[in-house]
């Protein structure tokens, strides 16, 4: 296992100057990968597409969402029919689900605490600037070089380093940021 630095950058040309300065502070060829890592939700994992089942941030919604529908309904409902009989109880009950269902899908989302934020870290898409550590450099001289060129994220792995390329990279796996 190596021991590998990454920076992920919003911009090819902040990834093409953080290689170049690496280059010329004399890494290695050979300890320096760049490569384009997609948007979550979008690495091709599953045959019709996608990564994962469903959005981690929102499990859970449809449950509130449904429960919310249910108690809107039933204020809808109740108002409806005292202001506009039968008819009056039908519509305030639609409109009530709806604005159930609403306020409970809100709720649901705007509900994770910054644990579960973090539990859920994705690696950002972007062009990834990884580097194994080569002999006679230290790790603070490749952070410093790393973060002169503005990544979204800094990140450390352990990993398998192969023939210039970090062969094990998992791009659901959350990051362990620097």
């Amino acid at each position: 296992m190596a021991h590998i630095l990454a920076g992920t950058y919003d911009a090819a040309s902040k990834a093409d100057a953080a290689l170049r300065a690496l280059l010329a502070a004399g890494v290695p060829r050979d300890c320096v990968s760049t490569f384009h890592n997609n948007p979550p939700g979008q690495h091709g994992t599953y045959p019709i597409g996608g990564d994962e089942h469903s959005d981690p941030e929102a499990r859970g919604v449809g449950g509130r969402a449904a429960g919310g529908a249910a108690v809107g309904a039933g204020i809808g409902a109740g108002v409806g029919a005292a202001v506009g009989g039968p008819l009056g109880a039908a519509a305030g009950g639609g409109v009530g689900a709806l604005a159930g269902a609403l306020a409970g899908t809100y709720t649901g989302l705007s509900d994770k605490s910054e644990e579960e934020h973090r539990e859920h870290a994705r690696r950002p898409a972007g062009t990834v600037v990884a580097v194994t550590p080569a002999a006679g450099l230290s790790e603070e001289t490749l952070v410093r070089i790393l973060r002169a060129n503005d990544p979204v994220t800094l990140e450390e792995s352990e990993g398998e380093w192969q023939d210039g390329e970090w062969k094990d990279f998992d791009p659901l796996a959350a990051p362990k940021l620097r």
